[in-house]
């Protein structure tokens, strides 16, 4: 008697396919220039894939920053449950959200301004609220990094901010000093400079 094999198929797979084709698109072309067709050739998919998941390019360019949006905030969200306290934590936070930059950097560029190409004003609020979500997720860590749960802190909201935007600072050094080191490599030098400031006199 034949064995049948059962092909599984993982929907998700297809779905992360034309998800990283879209962002690698936007990268190099900018949305205005960018039909749906090349996202299918971009991800080896038939076009009719992409409505099995997206209703028109606006939700999959969503749907793009979202996914990156969405990951860094799981990654963020474990952290508190691996038993790391005080520096150690925030040396943790600071690799999860240095790996993130330097895998996405030239697509977080996006970020910057609130607006996001292609993305209506729900969508970029939709996002928006993403960031949020993030921003939370990293207040709790140094909550549970502080020693006083944060109470020391003038304005936790600013400080989070901040913790962001060094970050940020890093993979603008990498990119001026054209080196090609894995981020994650600041993470020491970010904290340190979180906690202590810039040491310069003014």
């Amino acid at each position: 008697m034949a064995t049948v094999k059962t092909v599984v198929r993982d929907p998700d797979s297809k779905k992360r396919l034309i998800l990283a084709a879209a962002r690698r698109l936007l990268v190099k072309r900018g949305f205005q220039d960018i039909v749906l067709d090349d996202i299918a050739h971009e991800a080896g998919v038939a076009k009719g894939t992409l409505f099995l998941h997206f209703k028109d390019k606006e939700e999959l360019f969503s749907a793009a920053f979202a996914d990156l949006v969405d990951g860094l905030g799981l990654e963020l969200e474990a952290l508190p449950k691996t038993g790391l306290a005080g520096k150690e934590l925030l040396v943790a936070a600071a690799k999860v959200v240095l790996t993130h930059f330097d895998h996405s950097h030239d697509f977080m560029a996006q970020f910057s301004t609130g607006r996001f190409p292609g993305c209506g004003d729900r969508s970029c609020e939709k996002l928006m609220e993403k960031f949020r979500t993030n921003h939370a997720h990293l207040r709790a860590i140094l909550v549970l990094a502080c020693k006083d749960g944060g109470k020391s802190s003038a304005d936790l909201g600013f400080a989070v901010a901040a913790f962001f935007g060094l970050c940020r600072t890093a993979t603008m050094r990498k990119i001026i000093a054209k080196h090609d080191k894995p981020l994650e490599r600041e993470a020491e030098n970010v904290v340190a400079f979180f906690l202590g400031g810039s040491g310069v006199m003014v």
